[in-house]
């Protein structure tokens, strides 16, 4: 979990997030209130309370999915999976360990679905960034395997952006 340092700012993000999500649902602006319910997620997560972040990322996906938005689906199945196994960690020992088996196998489903939708981003930087997100996601699942095979993928993206962007030198 990344918490954050400072308990007041915080808040302070979690309350102008909040304060954009009413804006959102009282204007009916389907792409705010996605992005807006995202940030109230983020926030809550940080703070450490992992089922409101989990209720919002859902609702958020929700919404995304709803306008067939990639990006921002993508997104939130990312923070679902991160959250699922952050949330994971809580139950692992005793006899929580099947409700940590679940949530790991939830990560795991969240984030091969990213990894299949993220082939339809038209931007190369950003599907670069989800996929090394992505490895890092089954990294932490201890899948080292898929989180190779993702770094592959950036690492292939990478060439071929560095190769469309080198000069190409006249011939004699």
């Amino acid at each position: 979990m990344n918490h954050t340092h400072d308990p007041d700012a915080a808040r302070r993000a979690l309350i102008d997030a909040s304060l954009a999500l009413d804006t959102a649902e009282a204007a009916g602006e389907p792409a705010a209130l996605s992005q807006a319910l995202a940030q109230v997620a983020r926030c809550h997560r940080r703070m450490g309370a992992l089922g409101d972040a989990t209720w919002y990322a859902e609702r958020g996906l929700q919404t995304a999915r709803s306008l067939a938005v990639v990006d921002a689906s993508v997104d939130a199945l990312c923070e679902l999976g991160e959250l699922a196994l952050d949330r994971a960690k809580l139950f692992d020992g005793g006899v929580r360990d099947e409700a940590a088996h679940r949530l790991r196998d939830a990560a795991r489903e969240r984030g091969f679905e990213a990894a299949r939708m993220v082939l339809q981003s038209a931007d190369p930087q950003w599907e670069i960034t989800v996929l090394l997100r992505l490895s890092d996601l089954f990294d932490r699942l201890g899948d080292h395997d898929d989180a190779i095979a993702l770094q592959c993928r950036a690492a292939g993206l990478m060439t071929r952006q560095a190769i469309a962007a080198a000069p190409t030198r006249p011939q004699a």
